[in-house]
């Protein structure tokens, strides 16, 4: 397993990380057995899979005939009995009983029992839907069944029987320790369950499939743009991403081993964006297991159902979990500054607040309970998140159309370079899956060092741009999680490590060299040699009042409002524009633009402006060279906040129309004739 925190686009290692390998291993990642960690004496590889509250309603909903234990391992009754049912379900053949747990995370959120008001809903809902449409063995708060075989279809004298058979009965430990009461027990199990052929089962991969894909769909109505009607398919079985509930996740995290741990949601796009690929890579990677959680524990809600908020009665299962488990996790905010989660401890209100990280989904990483570094605990080994390149981060939040190079909403609301963003975004998020599954998993006996100094890099001259292209060099057993790519010996740029070139534009004329460092966890690399020198020569002379562009304007459009005006497409590199406010010009300021052609410009609108249309007009030299319609409201009319419309520079032409529009009445007849100014816009 590595040590890693996703840097500029890749993953990256915290300091101690895998030699190269030489052969993919069998099983790089570790699987944990809850039910036999959960349940002393029960043994590995039982009949039991625990469903989360969102997949236990899915299949409340299904056809087929599931068989259900209610309980956990804080129920006197479930742990007495867990190892004389899977017995006999074993010897009957049967595959699977589905276990939920209605304690949502084991101890004191019990959904039957709680007065909180978004919880509560939860378990009326199972009942009223599906568990109480029972005429012998319905739940309804007296003998609800523990052990139960369940069938959407089945019905009884022509009324809905879905709970086709159940046990009602309390059994205790104590009672079940007699050979003759366990017998009994066993064979009312036997007769409960009937044999494999009377049961049905579900899977992981049905369930995320048709669930992913439903929403999906209702989300964005399976338009192409927005990568059409599924995200999952028949081409996906091979499903390695396994949904777990809060009590499987804190004994996942005090379990020793190696562990691929996702959290996220179905309800989440950014989720459904990547799941896809999460699950390829683990199929390609030999990863037996991505343990899947999340945080919103009915699988939907937004309110106190989720614990990574603030505002959450049940905060405190994350931040203690996250304090407890996760010490070394990074994420994009900073507590104290762009957010974190405050909770009361073990959610003991008269307890001073306390407060944890706040990660954003999906979120992915490796964890290992057992690793340090610089003799701290440091259990998370890998954690796919953008470096920024300054000790900030930005995590992966993309969208299924951009991964898949569509445009979604930009198809509406064209905008070149946002879409083009977008796009780099989405594919440096999978290129970072990729490195994450090929650095599994850490070899603790293997020290690392920072990378090789790169060799002199080459650039090339385009235009005002220069091109630095460099050969990776070796890691030092760690990988690379950044390039910094200086000009001149100027600030290094960051260059992410699933790249060996780097782009600079906007340049001004003269001679250029590059270098290159490299960098992991362990450090960064000396820079390489310097490139051989290239200039950027300097650009024609432009008569600036023939380059025409456009201008946007935004800010608050009353007398005396601040606006900020931005153009682009104009000259490069030029001063002495002048930025005015028609009709009656009046001259708010000036401005220079940078090498693409684009200033931005802040000024005030003057107070004794009246009400009405007018327009922000870009001059040099006295010749318009772009234009924007901006309505100026009335001073305290509270309706300033309306942006201009981009114009182009070309000079308005008038139009001649609506001519010779006759009317006649009283033996007369008059005409109007209409004149308009039509402008182009962008």
């Amino acid at each position: 397993m590595l040590t890693a925190l996703a840097i500029a686009g890749t993953v990256v290692l915290g300091g101690v990380a895998a030699a190269p390998a030489t052969a993919a291993p069998a099983s790089p990642t570790d699987t944990v057995d809850y039910f036999d960690d959960a349940y002393e004496g029960l043994g590995s590889d039982s009949v039991y899979e625990t469903v989360t509250f969102e997949r236990f309603e899915y299949l409340l909903g299904q056809e087929g005939r599931f068989a259900f234990l209610i309980g956990g391992p804080e129920d006197a009754q479930t742990a007495a009995t867990v190892g004389p049912i899977n017995d006999v379900a074993k010897a009957a053949g049967v595959e699977r009983i589905y276990n939920f747990d209605p304690r949502l995370d084991g101890d004191r959120l019990d959904i039957r029992t709680t007065t909180n008001a978004d919880v509560a809903p939860l378990w009326a809902r199972l009942v009223a839907n599906a568990l109480g449409k029972d005429t012998q063995t319905p739940f309804d708060g007296t003998d609800d069944p523990t052990l139960f075989v369940y069938d959407s279809a089945h019905v009884e004298g022509g009324a809905e029987d879905r709970i086709v058979s159940a046990i009602t009965t309390p059994v205790t430990a104590e009672q079940l320790a007699d050979p003759a009461a366990l017998t009994a027990y066993k064979a009312e199990v036997a007769a409960v369950l009937g044999t494999a052929a009377d049961l049905d089962t579900s899977d992981q991969f049905t369930f995320t499939e048709e669930v992913v894909n439903a929403k999906h769909a209702s989300a964005y109505g399976g338009r192409d743009v927005y990568g059409g009607a599924t995200v999952l398919g028949e081409a996906d079985a091979d499903w390695r991403v396994q949904t777990v509930t809060y009590p499987e996740l804190v004994n996942l995290l005090e379990s020793d081993g190696d562990y691929v741990l996702l959290f996220g949601g179905t309800w989440c796009h950014n989720t459904r964006a990547v799941l896809k690929e999460v699950n390829r890579q683990a199929v390609a990677n030999d990863v037996a297991k991505v343990y899947f959680f999340d945080l919103r524990l009915d699988g939907n809600s937004g309110n106190d159902l989720h614990i990574r908020d603030t505002g959450s009665e049940f905060a405190d299962f994350y931040g203690d979990l996250v304090t407890k488990y996760l010490p070394n996790l990074v994420t994009q905010y900073v507590p104290g500054v762009s957010g974190q989660v405050d909770y009361f401890p073990g959610g003991d209100t008269s307890k001073a607040l306390a407060t944890a990280k706040k990660l954003q989904v999906p979120y992915l990483l490796e964890y290992d309970r057992s690793r340090t570094l610089g003799g701290q605990p440091a259990p998370i080994a890998q954690q796919w998140i953008h470096s920024n390149g300054d000790g900030t981060y930005k995590e992966y939040m993309t969208e299924w159309w951009y991964v898949n190079d569509l445009p979604g909403r930009y198809a509406d609301r064209p905008d070149p370079a946002g879409l083009a963003a977008q796009l780099a975004f989405a594919d440096e998020a999978i290129a970072a899956l990729g490195t994450f599954f090929d650095a599994l998993p850490y070899d603790p006996e293997v020290v690392a060092a920072a990378p090789d100094a790169p060799a002199a890099p080459v650039s090339t001259v385009a235009g005002a741009g220069v091109t630095v292209s460099w050969t990776a060099p070796a890691d030092g057993g760690s990988p690379i999680t950044e390039y910094l790519v200086s000009l001149n010996g100027g600030a290094p740029v960051s260059a992410p490590a699933g790249t060996t070139t780097r782009t600079f534009t906007g340049l001004a004329a003269g001679e250029y060299t590059a270098t290159v460092a490299a960098r992991n966890t362990v450090g960064t690399s000396a820079a390489s040699a310097a490139s051989a020198a290239v200039t950027v020569a300097a650009a024609p002379a432009v008569d600036p009042t023939t380059v025409k562009g456009s201008v946007a304007v935004t800010g608050d459009l009353v007398p005396g409002g601040r606006i900020t005006v931005v153009g682009t497409g104009l000259a490069p590199g030029t001063g002495g524009f002048a930025v005015e406010l028609h009709s009656t010009p009046q001259t708010l300021g000036s401005a220079t633009t940078n090498g693409d052609g684009g200033f931005t410009f802040t000024g005030t609108i003057p107070a004794a402006t009246p009400a009405g249309a007018h327009s922000i007009v870009v001059t040099i030299d006295g010749v318009e060279v772009a234009s924007a319609s901006i309505t100026v409201a009335s001073a305290g009319s509270g309706a300033g906040s309306s942006a201009g419309l981009a114009s182009t520079g070309t000079a308005f032409v008038d139009v001649l129309g609506w001519l010779a529009f006759a009317l006649i009445a009283a033996g007369g007849a008059a005409y109007a004739i209409v004149r308009v100014r039509a402008r182009r816009v962008n």
